[in-house]
């Protein structure tokens, strides 16, 4: 059965601010402690452009970190981690790295002087699952399910919509779906009563369960009902919807680049990359002559969990 007594409503508009981090990126980030429990079970969803090298080579431990590049990006990144990945991230794909029990990794533009635009998704690990043996996926841009549908084109990156699912299963089940819009065009969502749900609407004026909402916002759900109504105003509308189940109550202790269910389990993922147990990696800068393949994942999951 759906309805009006099964539509979501919108609960918060927020209006994240963009940045500038120097003269190549510029980001709008949403996260921080303040929304720890809002957008549950993502961490940080951060929308970047960026135009060059920004970050050497750096560890993440204890959750998995999602890079999407927007279809429509002039230019992919390209990617590479002490698992020994060396990959293409093309506009439409996307690439996780598990970080589990540790890994460090590098990614940047593929060429300089063109910008890449794109999401970076930080998606917090059950407690049990935090040390996993840290891996990668990736999802070509090709094998994103597509449905178009009376003016909507939806791409399922992440879990399912549109009576499709992506291939890609990751530790915390979410859903990552990238909505384009006609003018005039509507997209429904069914979600799991209680999952967390949250719509960035990049570009054009939309409906979203009966509530206004602009470019640049990012509209917040309840979490009481199972359907999402989206429509678009006169000049159509580009949106991601990002939802999960929350991880409710979890422990989560965080510095930086590591997340953990207890102060000793954070010590212990920094005695680790202190002591090389993320392996080591040779910057991108330092291998002039490196060549990704075209995102195919060559590395086998790396070592267990951490004792």
């Amino acid at each position: 059965m759906t309805g009006p007594l099964h539509q979501r409503t919108v609960a918060t508009l927020i209006h994240p601010e963009q940045r500038r981090h120097g003269p190549g990126l510029t980001t709008t980030d949403l996260g921080g402690p303040e929304l720890a429990n809002t957008i549950s079970p993502f961490l940080v969803v951060s929308l970047y452009d960026m135009a060059g090298p920004t970050f050497p080579p750096h560890p993440h431990a204890g959750f998995s970190v999602a890079t999407y590049i927007l279809p429509e990006s002039p230019i992919g990144f390209i990617n590479h981690d002490t698992l020994g990945n060396r990959n293409r991230i093309a506009p439409g794909a996307l690439h996780v790295t598990v970080a589990g029990s540790g890994v460090q990794h590098e990614e940047q533009p593929e060429r300089t002087g063109a910008l890449a635009r794109g999401f970076q998704i930080w998606i917090d690990h059950a407690e049990g699952a935090r040390d996993v043996a840290p891996h990668a996926l990736h999802l070509r841009a090709d094998d994103v399910p597509v449905v178009r549908d009376g003016g909507a084109v939806v791409r399922v990156v992440l879990g399912s919509a549109a009576g499709r699912s992506s291939p890609l299963a990751i530790p915390t089940p979410v859903r990552l779906v990238d909505v384009t819009l006609e003018a005039g065009a509507s997209f429904r969502q069914d979600l799991n009563d209680g999952e967390t749900a949250f719509v960035m609407v990049l570009s054009g004026d939309v409906l979203i369960a009966g509530k206004e909402v602009a470019a640049g916002t990012v509209a917040v759900t309840d979490r009481v009902g199972t359907e999402l109504p989206v429509s678009a105003g006169p000049a159509g509308a580009r949106l991601i919807l990002f939802a999960g189940q929350p991880l409710a109550g979890a422990p989560r202790v965080q510095r930086g680049p590591f997340v953990a269910s207890s102060s000793a389990q954070l010590q212990g993922f920094m005695n680790r990359f202190a002591a090389t147990g993320f392996g080591t990696l040779t910057p991108f800068s330092a291998q002039p002559d490196w060549q990704p393949n075209d995102g195919q994942v060559l590395a086998r999951p790396g070592p267990g969990r951490a004792e």
